[in-house]
């Protein structure tokens, strides 16, 4: 079974601290880990700009970091990405 055809399981995308990830917010993770701007991952994921700055803004909170570099550096530590 292929990523894109794997079943969501609330389980996967569990920060540990009680927090969960939504499918689409690990989806924008993965576009961010490409170096993609947000115009750009909008357009990938079929969503608007400021739809965009909501996910990164609620990822921000989720891995209690500051930036788009420490989401992902946090992100790769816990095996998100």
């Amino acid at each position: 079974m292929s990523e894109q055809t794997k079943p969501y399981r609330k389980q996967d995308y569990a920060l540990g601290n009680g927090l969960f990830l939504s499918a689409r917010q690990v989806a924008v993770l993965e576009q961010l880990n490409l170096g993609l701007a947000n115009k750009q991952i909008a357009h990938n994921l079929g969503v608007a700009e400021p739809t965009i700055k909501m996910h990164i803004s609620a990822l921000l909170r989720a891995f209690n970091v500051q930036n788009r570099v420490q989401v992902l550096l946090k992100a790769k530590e816990m095996g998100f990405i």
